[in-house]
């Protein structure tokens, strides 16, 4: 496995303001000629006074156009509204396709014309965004959404970045139209998702990408519905299949604002700091397991207080620096799963029956409690 330190160069983005923003909210219904279809959307963007058709704060902002999960309301997704407009960002939620027997084709293509739509508000004298949208956008979504998100960006070459939580198959397949995505893509998932188990959606989307920037992340102990606020239809349904969750909403939340946040501040207002920074997380959280194609892994070892790992990338054998001898430890790959579970006698870990890939090593026996990522690469 390939793995680069891939930076995108966009525009820059200097007229946004690097204070927090009020939050403007409006309605608009578009119209896309071409399909002789109607689109709502409710659009949250940065305001200089919060409320609703409040005039939009100074500067131009990168642009979010978000799906909503299966019977799914455009209010379950006030955790992205309330984190990503104080900073910068336009977040578009379309509200077509809510009904009990949606049409996923239509709602790809819904995001991929909101897409361009938004810009064409930003160049347009009578558009209450006219001069306040930078040329930088990124599909997103959840569930139902996050599938069309994948309809939608597929040789898609309006949008820079594709961001989506717990996608779910569509028909047509998503799972095929992500081997025909042009941009860096960020796929979330969780260990305890029930309504959309990893090995059904998220993994062999992720899998089917091929761009040279991807990154894969599964929530340790996080759950379907926490992608988003509360909603009534995807907790009923997440309570029919009994999922195990572990972390609280909020905690699920944080992860995603933190690795999210930075995947789009990289490509989207081209900052250079973001990815870097997206690849300490990835290397050295314990909240979550994943991969990422576009990080460096040629660090001399990876540490989680007085514990390390070494080499990384790693061959056949593991290093382990400050772990006790006769240690319970567990070797889990990207989707979650234990793939080897052995006892440290001698400080090392053999490894060399494990494919190339991520992987992280986690003790959770008696007050030891830590988790430490490596790379396979033989």
């Amino acid at each position: 496995m390939r793995h680069i330190l891939l930076l995108v160069p966009l525009l820059s983005l200097s007229s946004v303001s690097a204070q927090p923003n009020a939050i403007g909210t409006r309605t608009i219904t578009f119209s896309d000629v071409a399909r002789n279809r109607t689109i709502e959307a409710l659009i949250h963007y940065p305001a200089a006074v919060g409320g609703t058709d409040a005039d939009a704060a100074d500067g131009a902002f990168p642009v979010l156009v978000h799906g909503h999960g299966f019977v799914m309301g455009v209010d379950a997704y006030t955790n992205l509204r309330d984190h990503f407009v104080p900073k910068g960002y336009i977040l578009v939620l379309p509200t077509t396709e809510g009904s009990f027997a949606p049409d996923h084709a239509s709602f790809g293509l819904d995001l991929a014309f909101l897409a361009e739509a938004m810009q064409a508000e930003g160049t347009s004298a009578t558009s209450p965004f006219f001069g306040h949208v930078a040329p930088s956008t990124a599909l997103m979504g959840h569930s139902m959404g996050g599938g069309a998100s994948f309809l939608g960006a597929a040789n898609n070459g309006n949008i820079q970045a594709l961001v989506n939580f717990a996608a779910a198959e569509t028909n047509p397949s998503a799972i095929a139209a992500a081997g025909e995505v042009l941009v860096p893509t960020l796929v979330f998932t969780a260990t305890e998702d029930c309504v959309v188990p990893a090995a059904n959606g998220p993994l062999p989307m992720y899998q089917a990408i091929d761009v040279p920037c991807k990154a894969y992340v599964n929530v340790i102990g996080g759950g379907h519905c926490y992608f988003g606020e509360n909603s009534f239809t995807c907790s009923f349904g997440e309570l029919t299949c009994g999922p195990d969750l572990t972390i609280s909403r909020e905690e699920q939340h944080d992860i995603v604002n933190d690795l999210a946040g930075l995947w789009l501040d990289s490509f989207l207002k081209d900052d250079g700091s973001a990815l870097p920074a997206f690849r300490d997380s990835m290397l050295t959280s314990t909240r979550i397991v994943g991969e990422a194609t576009c990080i460096s892994t040629g660090l001399a070892g990876v540490a989680v207080a007085d514990r390390s790992v070494s080499p990384v990338p790693a061959h056949d054998v593991l290093r382990l620096a400050g772990v006790v001898p006769g240690t319970p430890l567990e070797v889990i790959d990207i989707t979650g799963r234990t793939v080897l579970g052995v006892k440290s006698t001698t400080g090392t870990l053999d490894i060399s029956a494990l494919p190339n890939g991520q992987y992280h090593v986690r003790c959770t026996s008696g007050s030891e409690r830590w988790v430490l990522p490596f790379v396979v690469l033989h």
